[in-house]
C-alpha cells in the first residue's frame, strides 16, 4: 500500500488506548481505489469509520487530489499546515540537534499545535500525516499521547518506529541517497548524539530564532506513481544544518518530552494557547474510554 509509515498509535500501548482511533502515516503516494478500501478496512470495526484526515503539510507540498478518493467517501480533509518559508532554517545555529529544533517548534508554534490537537479531538477516528510522518506528525502525536496519559518510553518508541520506514520514505521524497545508516539498519536507537543527531536530554540550547511561519518543511518532494521528484535545494541544505533531520533518533523525542514536562505538560501548555477542557475530555474519552 503506497501509504508509508502507516500505523495505529495504540500499537505498543498495551490496553491503554483504544485501537482504530488515531492513525499516523507519511503523505499519500498515488493511492488507488483498492488502497482506499484497505485504509477504510483498518477502521472497519468502528461504528463511524475514518472521519478526519489531518494533513500537516504546507501548501507547496500537497496537490488537490491527494485525498480525493477519501473525501468522496465523506471523510473530512483538514489542511492544517502553514506556509513555512525555507528561510526559517537559515536562522538556526549550524548543526543544531534535531531535539533542540523540536523544542524551538514547541515554543514558537504552540498555538498551531493546540489548533491541530483540537481538530483531532473533534474529528476522531482520524489519520494524521505530514510528508515523512516523522517530525510534525511525530510531535503532534507525542502531544496527543501525553494528553492521553501515555508514558514517555512508549511515546519515544512510537516516534522511533518511523526509523524502519525511512529508506522507503526518503526514496519517495527524492532523498534516497541521504538515508542515514541507522535507518538502513531497520530503526533508530538512542545514541550519544555525536553522529546520529541525538540530542542530550537537557532540552533546548536556546540559541537561534524561529520564524512565525514555522518549520521550513514546505518543500518535501511529492511522490507520484512509481517515481519521485527531486528534493528542493533548501531541504538538501537543511540536512546539513540540522543534525539528525533524516533520522528518527530516540534522543530527539526525549529532549522534546523533557522540555514539555518543564512547561507543565501538554494539557497545561496547550490549554493556555486555545485548546479547551472540552477538547481534552473528548480526546481522552475517544482514545482511552
Amino acid at each position: 500500500m503506497p501509504l508509508l509509515n502507516l500505523r495505529d498509535v495504540a500499537d505498543g500501548t498495551g490496553t491503554l488506548l483504544r485501537p482504530g482511533t488515531l492513525l499516523r502515516s507519511a503523505q499519500p503516494h498515488a493511492l488507488s481505489p483498492a488502497d482506499v478500501d484497505l485504509l477504510a478496512g483498518l477502521l472497519g470495526g468502528l461504528p463511524e469509520g475514518l472521519r478526519l484526515v489531518a494533513d500537516l503539510r504546507g501548501e507547496t507540498e500537497r496537490t488537490d487530489d491527494d485525498w480525493t478518493l477519501l473525501a468522496e467517501r465523506g471523510v473530512r480533509i483538514a489542511r492544517l499546515g502553514t506556509s513555512g518559508s525555507p528561510a526559517d532554517l537559515s536562522a538556526l545555529p549550524p548543526g543544531i540537534d534535531l531535539g533542540d529544533l523540536y523544542v524551538l517548534m514547541l515554543d514558537h508554534r504552540t498555538a498551531w499545535f493546540a489548533s491541530v490537537v483540537a481538530e483531532i479531538a473533534d474529528g476522531l477516528p482520524a489519520l494524521v500525516h505530514c510528508a515523512a510522518g516523522k517530525d510534525r506528525t511525530g510531535l503532534v502525536v507525542a502531544l496527543v499521547l501525553d494528553l492521553a496519559g501515555v508514558d514517555h518510553d512508549t511515546i519515544v518508541r512510537d516516534y522511533a518506529a518511523t526509523g524502519e520506514h525511512l529508506p522507503q520514505i526518503m526514496t519517495m521524497l527524492g532523498l534516497g541517497s541521504r538515508v542515514p545508516a541507522s535507518a538502513e539498519g531497520g530503526g533508530s536507537s538512542e545514541g550519544d548524539g555525536s553522529d546520529k543527531g541525538g540530542s542530550s536530554k537537557g532540552g533546548s540550547s536556546g540559541k537561534g530564532s524561529f520564524g512565525k511561519s514555522g518549520f521550513g518543511k514546505g518543500g518535501f518532494g511529492k511522490g507520484g506513481g512509481s517515481g519521485t521528484r527531486a528534493a528542493p535545494a533548501h531541504l538538501a541544505e537543511a540536512t546539513g544544518s540540522v543534525s539528525g533531520l533524516l533520522d528518527a533518533p530516540e534522543a530527539a523525542m526525549r529532549t522534546f518530552l523533557t522540555a514539555l514536562d518543564a512547561r507543565g505538560g501538554a494539557e497545561r501548555l496547550l490549554t493556555a494557547h486555545g485548546l479547551t477542557a472540552g477538547h481534552v475530555r473528548r480526546l481522552r474519552t475517544a482514545l482511552v474510554g
